[in-house]
């Protein structure tokens, strides 16, 4: 590689000691490549490894010629992708490659070799953290920030290119903006090593284009690990080199300032692995675990149960700090999708056990909550709902006014509805009515919960009151069915009121009705044709009636046959509280009516009849 004069800016075989033009030694970098490889190791890892540039503001800041840095073609910034805020830090994988030398003057000699590349970083699951522009060192390190190692499972430098290796091990310290990395393999491309910066010695200012200009510290700087963190004007990225050799960088808007190489402090350092970086500065933490959402390797509950135990986890990172993959946005996204599985699951609840509304609070994400409430409408048990209008009280208490709440809102009345079936399908008809209770107090407008307590007062038997609730119509057409159910029950309780009201099959040819005798329940065929009654043989014994040869007995017609039969005094006959004393009923098996007795007009002629065979309606009113 031919060497470049310092004084004149000619080139020089790679071996000669003096510029064949002007005379001037080419010794002082050798000199300092010299210095460099007697120290000891480990000051050549923590030495050689700032030669990076952090960057990580090039997408957002333009290199500015005019002020910044004199020597540069404004052509040149043109044609050249790497300029200032086209310079692609998101894109597709391009080859930076080896900048060209600066064109200022001054005494530096040529710009020294560097080797630019990405750093793709990389999560356990394959997500790209990151992608940082760097320069490796003549020994294979690379300064990384630490904002962009978080979560990072892998790291490659200029992958897929020329150069390309790993990051295998590293020196950082806890909290530190900067941290140290080795790669693996070494490529075989020189590149610049890096040295302390020697405050006797001019800095000069290389840009990404390869312009360079001369630049001094401004005030005092501050020590941090092993660098000296100063002000600079602007903040465009940079690296600063003193004789050939890289002294330190400005990394852009994302790491403020000029960051100098000022030499290890040995006894704070640590070397470790890319894993260990991570048990020291992510893991454990809140995002940490609420990142599992994102493994499709979890099980649905699993990845939910993650999200549920990041709240309680301490706050490793700042919000500044939280790589974008694991942004609160995205992670309810994930959450989402985990969630919509469990409305088609055979376990809505389960899903919904997995979370709480302070979850969805921690995640920013309101509109999930709609999601969760419904699977609790999904499970429809009673426990689950109940915890679901608890979570109602409060959204109501606090979020009453805000939209993004405003679909939890809606789903509250579904849930006192949901819970008043619950009960009633258990029979539970107490708690049930509480239900209603409780949710027309809340949402007094809800048609759903309106016509449940219409249904209610139905039962209670205040038919007024239940007629005031039936008169608004209601849009939705299963409601609508379930108020003209309730209309013409309405109708039939007030026809019915003072008299009996005996239920049967709507349009069936033969009435049957069940009638107590004495206490016993005996299946009847109810018949207004029929003039006297009978029982079945089977009642005899629980009724306690024997016949014997003074039992007196009845002529029984037939349409095809004519015989005697007993007859047997019966005890109380009561027909849904239409009750006759003293009746004689005829002991026989109706043809075809195992078990079946007849109840003839011996019993209904005591009562006016009222028959509605099409609405299966039988009303009977003592005369």
């Amino acid at each position: 590689m031919s060497r470049q004069c310092l004084n004149c800016d000619s080139y020089n075989d790679s071996d000669a000691l003096h510029c064949d033009q002007c005379g001037a030694s080419l010794g002082a970098g050798g000199a300092i490549h010299g210095k460099l490889r007697n120290r000891s190791l480990p000051w050549l890892i923590l030495t050689t490894l700032l030669v990076t540039l952090i960057g990580l503001q090039w997408s957002s800041r333009s290199v500015d010629p005019s002020s910044e840095d004199p020597d540069v073609d404004p052509a040149t910034l043109k044609r050249n992708p790497l300029a200032g805020d086209e310079i692609p830090v998101t894109s597709d994988l391009v080859d930076i490659g080896n900048l060209p030398p600066g064109s200022g003057n001054g005494g530096t000699g040529d710009s020294p070799p560097l080797l630019w590349g990405w750093i793709d970083i990389e999560d356990p699951l394959g997500l790209s953290l990151a992608r940082v522009p760097a320069v490796m060192s003549a020994q294979g390190w690379l300064v990384v920030p630490r904002v962009s190692l978080l979560g990072a499972h892998q790291a490659w430098f200029r992958r897929g290119l020329e150069g390309e290796g790993q990051l295998v091990e590293g020196a950082f310290r806890t909290g530190d903006d900067l941290s140290l990395w080795r790669i693996e393999p070494l490529p075989p491309i020189d590149s610049a090593p890096l040295v302390p910066w020697q405050s006797d010695q001019a800095v000069w200012r290389i840009f990404p284009t390869g312009g360079r200009q001369q630049w001094d510290p401004e005030g005092p700087m501050i020590r941090i690990g092993s660098f000296l963190r100063g002000k600079v004007e602007g903040g465009s990225p940079a690296i600063l080199v003193q004789e050939g050799s890289i002294v330190g960088w400005i990394p852009g808007e994302q790491l403020a300032g000029a960051w100098l190489w000022a030499g290890p402090d040995e006894d704070r350092l640590q070397g470790a692995s890319l894993k260990e970086f991570q048990r020291a500065e992510f893991e454990g933490g809140q995002i940490a675990e609420a990142r599992k959402v994102l493994d499709r390797n979890l099980s649905d509950l699993a990845a939910l149960q993650g999200v549920a135990r990041a709240r309680g986890r301490p706050q490793i990172l700042s919000e500044s700090e939280i790589p974008p993959p694991y942004q609160r946005t995205r992670l309810a996204l994930a959450t989402l999708d985990r969630l919509k599985s469990g409305l088609s699951s055979a376990d809505p609840g389960a899903y919904f056990d997995q979370l709480e509304l302070a979850d969805f609070l921690w995640l920013e994400a309101p509109q999930l909550c709609s999601l969760w409430l419904s699977l609790a409408l999904r499970a429809g048990d009673e426990a689950r709902l109940s915890r679901a209008v608890q979570v109602g009280d409060i959204i109501l208490g606090y979020h009453q006014q805000s939209d993004d709440w405003q679909q939890s809102i809606d789903l509250l009345p579904d849930l006192w509805s949901a819970g008043a079936e619950s009960h009633r399908s258990t029979d539970n008809i107490g708690l049930a009515v509480q239900w209603i209770v409780e949710g027309r107090r809340r949402f007094p407008a809800d048609d759903t919960l309106r016509l449940l307590d219409a249904e209610r007062l139905l039962d209670d038997g205040q038919l007024d009151s239940s007629a005031d609730l039936l008169e608004q119509p209601v849009v939705r057409s299963d409601l609508k069915v379930l108020r003209q159910g309730l209309i013409e029950r309405l109708e039939l309780e007030r026809r019915v009121a003072g008299r009996i009201l005996i239920r049967f099959t709507p349009g069936a040819t033969v009435i049957r009705a069940t009638a107590l005798v004495g206490g016993v329940p005996i299946d009847f065929v109810v018949d207004t044709g029929a003039s006297a009654t009978s029982i079945p043989p089977g009642a005899l014994a629980p009724l306690g009636i024997e016949i014997d040869s003074d039992t007196p007995r009845r002529r029984v017609r037939t349409a095809s046959d004519e015989f005697d039969a007993p007859a047997v005094a019966l005890p109380r006959v009561d027909l849904g509280g239409a009750v006759v004393d003293g009746m004689m009923a005829t002991v026989l098996d109706l043809p075809g009516q195992f078990n079946t007795g007849l109840l003839g007009m011996d019993f209904l002629g005591r009562f006016r009849i009222d028959l509605d065979v099409e609405r299966g309606w039988l009303l009977l009113e003592p005369r």
